[in-house]
Order: structure tokens, then sequence, then C-alpha cells
């Protein structure tokens, strides 16, 4: 009897350890089917899984089969002159398969909508989708969101004559660039010329400089007192370099095939050379129609021990200082602004300030009045920590003498550019120091070959005598390459 007793104890044994091992062989079976399903829900559906994948080479197909309905068009509408004409683009247009809205077309740039896309053909009958991103950024105080259809946007006004509002390049808005007008409670009171202004993804604020060619037409390159100036003449045009609103003359893009009377008068117009393609003038990003200029000094954040931080253009916010010239101008570059799109962000070059500088002081913008200093001892942009001061009292400050223009143009922390005299070997040790001599990707180059060469992100000029470069401020500026 105890025999049979113990021999039934030990076959219980054996069938739980049976049981036992059914159950782990089971439970990894599980574990594995489970892993092998995560892997494969991955692989579908993953940011570059099967699915996802396919979902996005549709949409870009979809959107270039789009494009090039509306480019097959264009190419037909070009008239004997070389140029698009109206009538015949439009009579092309709607043939177009899918197009639900946009015509008739009275001037480029124009938009059309195709297949659910939005697609702007611009001066030069380039076509191009615009992807357009929702911007969860706050308004600004004192200004409001609103569309790029909207009249009270912008009004480039020329304040010589009646405020009368003249044709500009339309501004372009990349990603989630979303225009915004001024609403202070003191918006009715705010006359004069209103330059665009937009925010990016981060509230950023930036203003439209539009392309124009100018003529210098008293006080060329001669001393004065510091109220007193030349007088500029700007006339806006578009990249085929035709005035957008009746002037008449010559057009020319080289400043060395500019000719002067005995008065020193400009005899032709000169495109500014911040709009050209030539790198050697202050150009490079191609003939484009117009510039994203920051509404005020860079602000933000920024540890020199990592190179690292965050950039921004605010108001009534304590600059970005205490950077070297080099610091400034690799860090620019690195501005995305929230945006995914490709800004070209980059520290401002002498021309390209020069060319916010003569639209302000054009009758486009403060009309030879000077624009105030910015004497705020914190370094606060717009010269105030309260932004209705900012837009109210120191109005006098932008270049528009009103809440639309660029702020900080005059004070602030120092004035400096990416732009420099190449010494060669003559080269001071500040230059060396606050210029990144022989750093790779610094604004002076790692050998004298890059020393000597413009880009579209610094301009270079030859000299004989030693040059001093020093910390400063920047202004980013977003330029994008079909802007």
């Amino acid at each position: 009897m105890r025999k049979i007793k113990k021999q039934a104890k030990k076959q219980i044994r054996k069938m739980k350890k049976a049981r036992g091992i059914t159950l782990i062989a089971l439970v990894i079976t599980i574990i594995v089917l489970l892993i092998l399903a995560g892997v494969s829900i991955a692989t579908l559906t993953g940011d570059n899984g099967i699915l996802t994948k396919a979902t996005s080479a549709k949409t870009s197909t979809e959107k270039a089969t789009a494009e090039e309905k509306v480019s097959i068009e264009v190419l037909g509408s070009y008239g004997t002159d070389g140029r698009i004409d109206k009538n015949k683009l439009n009579e092309n247009l709607e043939k177009v398969d899918g197009l639900t809205s946009g015509l008739p077309i009275s001037s480029l740039p124009a938009t059309v909508v195709v297949d659910g896309y939005e697609i702007e053909i611009d001066e030069n009958g380039n076509v191009e989708v615009i992807i357009a991103q929702e911007n969860t950024a706050e308004e600004p105080e004192n200004w409001e969101k609103t569309s790029k259809t909207d009249d009270e946007w912008y009004s480039y006004a020329d304040t010589a004559n009646g405020n009368t509002e003249v044709n500009v390049n339309a501004p372009k808005l990349r990603g989630a660039m979303t225009p915004i007008k001024y609403v202070g409670s003191d918006a009715t009171e705010q006359t004069g010329s209103k330059w665009a202004n937009a925010i990016t993804q981060d509230g950023s604020m930036w203003v439209w400089i539009p392309r124009y060619a100018y003529k210098i037409t008293s006080g060329y390159h001669t001393a004065g007192t510091a109220d007193e100036g030349g007088t500029i003449e700007v006339a806006f045009i578009d990249t085929n370099n035709n005035f957008l609103n009746g002037e008449s003359g010559t057009i020319v893009t080289d400043p060395e095939d500019v000719t002067y009377t005995e008065e020193g008068v400009q005899n032709e117009w000169l495109v500014h050379p911040a709009f050209t393609s030539s790198a050697e003038n202050g150009g490079g990003f191609g003939e484009i129609t117009g510039i994203w200029v920051g509404k005020f000094e860079a602000t933000g954040s920024y540890d020199s021990s990592t190179k690292t931080g965050t950039l921004s253009v605010k108001p009534a916010t304590s600059s970005l200082r205490n950077m070297t010239i080099n610091e400034q101008y690799k860090f620019a570059q690195t501005g995305t602004y929230g945006e995914t799109v490709t800004l070209n962000s980059h520290m401002a070059k002498n021309s390209e300030w020069g060319a916010v500088a003569y639209l302000g002081q054009s009758k486009y913008g403060a009309n030879g009045q000077k624009v105030q200093r910015n004497t705020n001892g914190s370094y606060y942009t717009g010269g105030s920590n309260t932004e209705s001061t900012i837009y109210g009292a120191n109005k006098t400050q932008s270049t528009t003498y009103n809440a639309y223009g660029v702020y900080d143009m005059n004070g602030g922390a120092w004035e400096r550019a990416a732009s420099y005299v190449d010494y060669g070997d003559n080269m001071s040790s500040n230059s060396k120091t606050y210029g990144g001599y022989g750093e790779e990707g610094s604004i002076l180059g790692k050998d004298s070959t890059e020393r000597a060469t413009s880009t579209a992100y610094k301009t270079v000029v030859s000299g004989q005598q030693k040059d001093v470069l020093k910390p400063s401020k920047m202004r980013c500026k977003i330029k994008t390459s079909k802007v």
C-alpha cells in the first residue's frame, strides 16, 4: 500500500511538471507572436512604414501631377514678346481637369487650386505647390492673425502723395507663416505706409521688403549733419525688372553700370543688390521678389560653451548680445522658428540691412524723417518691455513711423553685419579672434580662398588696410530661394 502511494505521488509530480512546461511554452509562444505582430505593425504603420511611405508617395505623386497640369498650360501661354499672355493663360487653365478656383487671373503672381492643391504661378511663369500648415502660435499683443487675401493686411503707400497705395510683389508665405495686422487701440491713428507683417510658428515677427530699384537724386556721397541726408527714389519692380507703378527710365543690375550727372545724381535705376543673384554685390539667392526681415533684433538664448540655444525675433525682449560675429553668423543659420520648411535664415549682410534702410528713408517709409534711436538700457527690442509702448510712444523708432515697420535699426545693441573687408595676411588680430579665422564654416573661412569669396550668406570686399570686427548684434533674416 505504501509503495502504491509513493508511485501515485511521483506520477502527480510528473503531471504537474508537464503542465508547467506546457504553460511556459504557451506564454513564450504568445510573447513571440506579440513581438512579431508589433514588428509587423511598425513595419506597416511607423514613420518609415510601408503604409506611411505608400501614402507619402501617393501624395507626392498627386502634388506633382497637379503641378504638371498647371505648368503645361503656363508654358503654352507665352506671347510673341516672351511674356505670359493673361488672356491665353486663362483660356488654357479653364481646360485643366480638377481646377476648382483661381480664375480669372488678372495679374501675376496668382494662385489656383487644382485637385485640392493650392498652386502659385509667379511673374516668371514658375509653378509651385504651396504647402500650408496651421500656425498655433499665440497672436502677438496688439496684433491679430489674418489671411493673405485680407485687404487690410498691408498697404505700401506713397506717403509723399496722400498715402496713395502702390503695387508691390506679394509677400511669399512659407510653412506656417501667417499674416498679422495691427489692431491696437490706436490702430486708426497709425497712418502712413503699412508694410506686410507675419509671424512664424514660434511667434517670431517678420516684415516683408519687396524687390525694388532705387535712384539717389540728391546728397549722394556728401557729408552732412545727423539730421541731413540725400533723397532716395524707390520704384517697385518684378523679377523681370519691369516697373510695377508706371515709372520710367533705364534699370541696371550692376552698380558698375550706373552713371552720374555732374551734380552726382544717378542717371539709371539700380536694382537693389540684395534682391539679385550676384553674391559679390550683396545678393546670392537669385532674382528674388523680396525678403522677410526680422522686425526686431534677434532674441532668445545662447550657450557659448555648447554653441547652442534658441533663436527668435520678438518684441519687448532683451536682445541677444555678448556673442562674437562668428558665433552670430553661425547661430543665425540654425534658425527654424518652429517651421518645418527651409527658410534660409541668416545674419543680415550690409546690403540687406541697406535694403531696409533705403526703403525706410524713401516715400514708402518714414519719408526722410530720422528714425529715432532705441536707447533702452536693458536692450529691450522696440525700446521697451511694454508692447503698447513700442507701437505707440516708440513708433518713431520704426522705419515707417508706425507699428508696421522694422525696429532697432538705430540704437539697441551693436550694429554689425555678415560682411567684411578681406585684408589677406594683414588681417588684424581682432578680426581673426572674432571672425573665426581658420575655422571650418566660420564667417572668415578656413583658408584664403574661402575668406575672399562672397556667398549668399556673407559679402567680402577686398581692402588695403587693417580692419576691426567686434562682438555685435545680429538681425536674422528669412530668405527663400524662390522668393
